[in-house]
């Protein structure tokens, strides 16, 4: 949720929900428990931790958990990074057509269409959506710019 969201529900100010969300979330962090409170992408979010996260798919017996394929994970690592991004942009750099990973990713909720690109034919421009950050841990834009900026200062290095 968001903290507007809490606001409108619980009726008090934001200063006072956000101190009470930290105070929860240390509560949680030192009780090293299965759940934990994180913010990803501007909204709050309690969690399962990863190590238990079997246990808990084993209780619940869940058998839907879908598994992302390697075109589908490369697809979304150039869309994270480039974004907005066309997908004629995408293939030149994965030197294979991205059409099948692309309908993966905006069914699956971790891609969107943002707009129409100004070059000729007007493509579609991708870019990731809050399912993204969820999926993946990350708290918003500025987390996903710093893993961009050592991605770039790793991929450099190595070139050089």
């Amino acid at each position: 949720m968001s903290l507007e969201e809490m606001e409108k529900v619980t009726g008090q100010k934001g200063e006072d929900i956000l101190q009470r969300l930290e105070d929860l979330k240390r509560e949680y962090e030192e009780r090293e428990g299965a759940l934990f409170i994180r913010r990803v992408h501007g909204k709050w979010q309690m969690a399962v931790r990863p190590q238990y996260g079997e246990i808990l798919r084993e209780c619940l017996h869940s058998s839907n958990s879908k598994v992302i394929s390697r075109s589908a994970l490369e697809t979304l690592a150039l869309v994270s990074l480039y974004q907005p991004v066309t997908k004629a942009e995408i293939d030149l750099r994965r030197g294979v057509d991205s059409a099948q990973a692309l309908r993966t990713l905006l069914g699956m909720g971790l891609v969107t269409v943002c707009g129409r690109s100004d070059t000729p034919g007007r493509p579609f421009l991708y870019r990731v959506t809050g399912k993204f950050f969820e999926v993946f841990g990350l708290e918003g834009e500025e987390e996903l710019e710093k893993l961009k900026r050592l991605f770039t200062e790793r991929s450099h290095g190595a070139i050089e």
